[in-house]
């Protein structure tokens, strides 16, 4: 059975840098295991540490199903982020222009898919011409950086957001 895991850069370094691997297993615990992470995600109760989060087919996270026995299916995906990043943490308020043809793509949602970073929407103006969101980014130093270039290859203008003014 083959199941796609996808960690953030955090939890890269434990599988050889990869960010994405395949594997086996028939439960979360399994696959997990397949990967040698248990001991580092899991406590000593057994029970997946506080600052992860685990989630199947971009699904609720795996504590509000069945834990670490919670069934996997061949062909599903599996993410696991640290809810801390730890080491270079930072945080970044910015205007986020989308331009008419961009309005309806959920790239906010793409961005906290794609990177180790939360999204925090501060302020929004969407019409069907244009999309003005404030957006604040948190997560390592690197996946937010990341995630900004993301946006602006996409075609979104991404300015920072002033110091000193009032939200």
């Amino acid at each position: 059975m083959a199941i796609t895991v996808k960690t953030g850069t955090a939890l890269a370094r434990l599988l050889d840098g990869r960010r994405v691997v395949e594997t086996q297993g028939a439960t979360i615990g399994e696959v997990l295991d397949s990967l040698g992470l248990r001991e580092r995600l899991c406590d000593g109760t057994g029970q997946v540490r506080r600052h992860f989060n685990i989630h199947i087919n971009g699904g609720e996270d795996v504590r509000l199903l069945g834990g670490l026995d919670t069934p996997v299916s061949d062909g599903d995906e599996v993410a696991v982020l640290s809810a801390i990043a730890g080491g270079g943490t930072v945080a970044r308020k910015v205007w986020l222009t989308f331009p008419h043809d961009l309005v309806e793509r959920p790239l906010i949602w793409e961005v906290g898919r794609k990177f180790e970073v939360v999204t925090n929407i501060r302020q929004a103006s969407v019409s069907k011409e244009v999309g003005i969101v404030g957006l604040e980014l948190s997560g390592e130093e690197d996946e937010v950086r990341q995630a900004i270039a993301f946006l602006t290859e996409a075609g979104v203008s991404v300015e920072p957001v002033e110091l000193g003014v009032v939200e």
